[in-house]
């Protein structure tokens, strides 16, 4: 029989050996932890060159926003084509919300693996087609480094500082405005690097109609239009109440011909590198498409609703006056807007 000195012995000896067994599989167990990388709220892809789509994927609004940035190695900035809903997601695992943090430091599949501004190491210029919310909530991580924010100078009371929450439509959606002040600039506005005047290849073409402040922007090279939410395909095209569907006939009547003139010279151009069509890109769902077929197929749509051609799917109440939507056969087109436009449209054409 063992004495008690030898029990108490034995007894340490095996609590000391699971002790160390314990605190082996415990090292073992981390080496074999796989840590996930940082989850964002935006994937990237190429669509030209320089030039990538960033989409904000499940935001809380369901807007699913089209953001474009141009990376201009040879001017040392990145042209930046609005800035989404500012990373507010329905996914809890998104720990990346900001849109520049996203673009410095998140890798992309398109870019051999690298972020689009490694490292932020190159400067910025944003510019916005139009001020709603879903195009400005990330523009703040921006205009904090006082890198330029370009907007439409067609209608300065729109955006004014005392306008601007109630035109972005965050007032009315109970939505904290961002802070911002943006360089209002000219119809044809040539965009050029920050502190430079080395151009970027971009032009700013005023095209109100869904806003007073939407833009289009035309890059030359790449024979490439962006037009905000002036059109898409596949969802509803709305006006706000500010909106003019007589204004966007205009403004779409001068994108119509503007790039039937850029197809043109496309095709008698001796570069064989330039593209030959203008492919247009919006800010919501519609990218690389046809600029002209989509721009025709749009204005006929419109055009069709005006005319009584096609009927009311829907009207309701919203935000104090009847709304009415509109939608084609096949839902390539579709329309949401103030009954009023549709009737002041349609008098106008009438007289």
């Amino acid at each position: 029989m063992r004495s008690i000195l030898e029990s108490l012995l034995w007894g340490a000896g095996g609590a000391f050996a699971v002790l160390a067994y314990l605190l082996y599989s415990s090292s073992q167990s981390t080496d074999n932890v796989i840590v996930k990388p940082p989850k964002a709220a935006f994937h990237a892809s190429r669509l030209t060159p320089s030039t990538f789509l960033i989409k904000e994927y499940d935001d809380i609004y369901s807007e699913h926003p089209h953001i474009y940035a141009k990376v201009v190695h040879a001017a040392n900035t990145i042209l930046v084509i609005d800035t989404g809903c500012g990373g507010a997601s329905n996914d809890t695992e998104i720990t990346i919300t900001s849109l520049k943090e996203f673009i410095d430091n998140v890798g992309v599949d398109d870019n051999n693996g690298h972020p689009l501004n490694e490292g932020g190491k190159i400067g910025y210029v944003v510019a916005l087609t139009h001020c709603h919310y879903d195009h400005i909530l990330g523009v703040e991580d921006f205009s904090s480094k006082s890198w330029p924010i370009l907007a439409s100078g067609h209608s300065p009371s729109f955006v004014s500082k005392e306008q601007l929450p109630e035109s972005s439509l965050c007032k009315p959606m109970g939505i904290e405005m961002p802070i911002y002040t943006p360089t209002l600039v000219a119809d044809r506005h040539r965009i050029t690097a920050p502190g430079f005047s080395k151009e970027l290849g971009v032009t700013i073409l005023h095209t109100p109609g869904h806003t007073p402040d939407e833009i289009a922007l035309f890059d030359e090279a790449e024979m490439m239009l962006y037009v905000g939410d002036s059109l898409y395909e596949h969802e509803h095209i709305i006006f706000p109440s500010q909106g003019s569907i007589t204004t966007w006939f205009a403004s779409m009547k001068f994108l119509v011909s503007f790039v039937k003139e850029k197809n043109e010279l496309s095709v008698h151009s001796s570069d064989s590198a330039m593209a030959r069509e203008v492919l247009i890109n919006s800010g919501h769902v519609t990218a690389l498409r046809p600029a002209l077929d989509v721009l025709l197929g749009a204005i006929a749509f419109v055009r069709d609703v005006v005319d009584g051609k096609e009927k009311v799917k829907e009207r309701r109440w919203h935000r104090g006056e009847a709304t009415v939507t509109y939608e084609q056969g096949d839902n390539r087109f579709s329309l949401r807007c103030p009954e009023r436009l549709v009737l002041e449209a349609r008098g106008l054409k009438e007289v």
